[in-house]
Formats: C-alpha cells, structure tokens, sequence
C-alpha cells in the first residue's frame, strides 16, 4: 500500500471539499463539462506543484478559483484564436479547392461556394472548426476530437450541428445549384 504524501493527502482533502464546485464553474464558464473536468484535474496537479504563497493563511478555496478560473480563461482564448485562424483560412478557399470527394460542392458556382465559406464561417466556433476539419481538412472524428481537446462523439455532434444551420441558412444555394 502506498503511502500518500502531505502534499498529495491535502491536495486530496481540497479535492474532496471544492472540487464539485470548481467544476460547475469551469464548465459554466466555458459551456462544456468535458473540458471543464480536464482544467479541473489539471488544477490539482498544479495545487500539488504549487503552493500558495503566505502558508496557511491563504484563503485555499479562493487561489483554487484563480487557477481554475485562468485555466479556463486561456482555454477560451486558445479557442477563439484557434477559430479566427480557421475562419481567416475558410475565406482563403479558392471555389475550386473545396474537396472534390464531395460532388455537390465540386459542382457550386463561384457565388455559390462563397455562401458557403461564409455560412461557415459564422457558425459558432466549436461547430465551426468542427465542420472545417471534417468537410475542408477530410478528419475522421477521433482526430477532430484531439485537434480540439474533445471526445469524438462531441466532435460528431459539433459538425452535426454545424452541418444542420448550413443546411437551413443555405437551402437555396443547394436548390439552384443542385443538377437536375
């Protein structure tokens, strides 16, 4: 039996006492309990590493607060810098470099393919880069999911979503352009 270490048995004892909590506000902040689990697990191992400055005087719950709540704060950033780059690069597409597996978007018209980099483009950013790495990039669902720090079935349900608002926004691209 292993004989856990002060460090570890308070680290443990913190866990136990604000760890739900810390993980409902992660996940209210970013929207999503998956990541929030991972920044919370994260957060231990750096309560482990790093001790509050001023001892035991510290207020422990509140330092927990700041780490998670800057982990998540970066995350969120790392995110949207992430989306930018993506939505900069789906109106760098020239109509012709849409993926020629896909005959329908082989077939678009100039005006046409631009609807649609656009429409892709505005969709909210999980879905976004979802859709851009499954239809642009041609990743099968467990690479999405690593790409942006997910489960694949999360990554399923973002293009899912995404590729659902297309449809919607974009119907009468397909009805025009659409071979008879």
């Amino acid at each position: 039996m292993t004989t856990l270490t002060e460090p570890e048995r308070r680290v443990n004892r913190w866990s136990e006492r604000y760890g739900p909590e810390l993980q409902r506000h992660v996940a209210a902040m970013l929207g999503d309990a998956e990541q929030a689990h991972d920044i919370v697990q994260d957060l231990w191992v750096t309560a482990l590493r790093a001790r509050p400055e001023a001892g035991d005087r510290v207020n422990i719950r509140a330092w927990l607060y700041r780490v998670a709540t800057r982990r998540a704060l970066d995350h969120v950033s790392m995110q949207r810098r992430r989306s930018e780059l993506l939505a900069v690069h789906s109106n760098e597409l020239e109509p012709g470099s849409l993926p020629a597996t896909d005959a329908v978007f082989g077939r678009l018209s100039e005006a046409a393919a631009a609807r649609v980099r656009k429409g892709v483009a505005e969709l909210p950013p999980r879905q976004r880069n979802a859709v851009w790495l499954r239809w642009i990039e041609e990743l099968d669902y467990a690479t999405i999911a690593r790409r942006l720090g997910s489960t694949p079935e999360a990554a399923r349900a973002n293009v899912y979503q995404g590729m659902k608002k297309l449809r919607r926004e974009l119907v009468d691209v397909w009805r025009e352009e659409a071979p008879i």
